[in-house]
């Protein structure tokens, strides 16, 4: 019995379906076994994961005016989703999900109005179909060969390379070829590092028509004799009807640089660099990784996770779940001061926002924000310099 069994009691599907439905891409369990691969996903998931989930609203013109900090969605995406998660479990397995088989599915379990859990499901393939009386419902068969339902209102979907199909991704198969050549390239190389480490060299007895019994028998005993030499003193005693030729096996593999070029393929494929992958990144390298590849994925979650998570009306008044990581915190010290000389006299980040953005805790008080006197709208400039709330000059009498 699968973990949806234990949390949710679902039984087996009863459900009557009509009309079409779209079948998730077949994914390749091998890829996420090879080393590379699973490299970059845990590069890109552990990046994601780091951020924070916010219930907030948003007024007319898009900006966010509340942040709503006991919201029980923000709890459940940000601590305990599940008896067995954490928050960042929840976000770093549904990025590891969607990058490893390019579409994520997260049920949200609802107790009346309210989010009772969050899980991601475990899924071998799934289609989304369509429920006779309207709807649409997501029936999947989970690990352990259970085939279940939900509805797709209470299912969050992640979705990457979302174009041939209407339901999910279309897939890792491209990788496929590079993935081959690197495993071939590294097959290769381990048996040539076998046959040489193992090949020592060529035994040759010069008495003829000897029987296969007795050449195995003078094999042997050389062996013996190399192996006594190797232990005490190097020498390899040998008659005049024996001769020892030395066996020099090459191992070959690759070159260096169409390793290099198969690796950078795959890096490529998920848009991600080796300084990223090796967490040796300066400040651009990582500007970019960020706004091409983790930024998107916030966009998308943040999206996925308002439509189940609310109402249509909700959403109308406001309501949006966003995920929120601070681009400065990986950025340079000296970066990071400027910043805060350029920005100190207008007011545009509070004193806690800047303690967090250089790694300290905040301080009571510290979220009141604090304003330069030196600037002034330019219609207030009398009532600043003389604090008389009428500035017209008194009219000429002509006296």
């Amino acid at each position: 019995m699968g973990l949806l069994d234990k949390l949710f009691g679902f039984t087996k599907i009863r459900y009557v379906y009509g009309g079409s439905s779209s079948r998730s891409a077949p994914f390749s369990q091998e890829a996420y076994e090879q080393e590379v691969v699973r490299a970059v996903i845990d590069c890109i998931a552990t990046h994601a994961a780091k951020a924070e989930a916010l219930h907030v609203i948003m007024d007319k013109d898009g900006r966010v005016k509340e942040i709503k900090r006991s919201s029980p969605y923000a709890k459940l995406l940000n601590q305990k989703p599940n008896p067995i998660m954490t928050g960042y479990d929840l976000k770093y397995k549904m990025i590891a999900q969607l990058q490893d088989r390019t579409t994520a599915l997260c049920y949200v379990k609802w107790n009346g109005m309210t989010p009772e859990m969050m899980i991601p499901i475990p899924f071998n393939n799934f289609e989304i179909c369509e429920v006779r009386g309207g709807g649409y419902a997501v029936r999947f068969i989970d690990y352990w060969g259970e085939q279940r339902a939900l509805l797709m209102e209470d299912v969050v979907v992640l979705r990457k390379f979302y174009n041939r199909r209407e339901g999910g991704g279309d897939g890792n198969g491209p990788l496929q070829n590079s993935l081959e050549m690197l495993q071939a390239s590294n097959d290769g190389l381990i048996s040539a590092l076998t046959v040489s480490n193992k090949v020592r060299g060529l035994f040759k007895h010069k008495k003829a028509m000897l029987a296969p019994e007795q050449v195995k028998g003078s094999q042997d005993e050389f062996a013996k004799r190399f192996q006594d030499a190797a232990e005490n003193g190097g020498i390899v005693g040998i008659d005049a009807m024996e001769e020892y030729v030395p066996l020099n096996v090459t191992p070959w593999s690759a070159n260096a640089a169409q390793m290099k070029e198969i690796r950078e393929n795959i890096l490529r494929y998920w848009r991600i660099s080796d300084n990223i992958l090796r967490s040796d990144y300066d400040e651009s390298q990582w500007q970019a990784f960020y706004e091409s590849v983790i930024e998107p994925l916030l966009i998308m979650m943040g999206q996925a996770f308002t439509n189940v998570c609310f109402t249509q009306t909700e959403r109308d008044h406001g309501n949006r779940i966003i995920f929120n990581t601070s681009v400065l915190m990986n950025t340079a010290m000296q970066t990071k001061v400027s910043i805060v000389q350029a920005s100190r006299e207008i007011g545009l980040f509070t004193r806690n926002e800047l303690r967090e953005m250089f790694g300290y805790a905040p301080i009571e008080g510290g979220d009141e924000i604090e304003v330069s006197l030196n600037y002034v709208k330019a219609s207030d400039q009398s009532k600043y310099q003389t604090g008389d709330e009428n500035n017209e000059q008194p009219e000429n009498d002509g006296a």
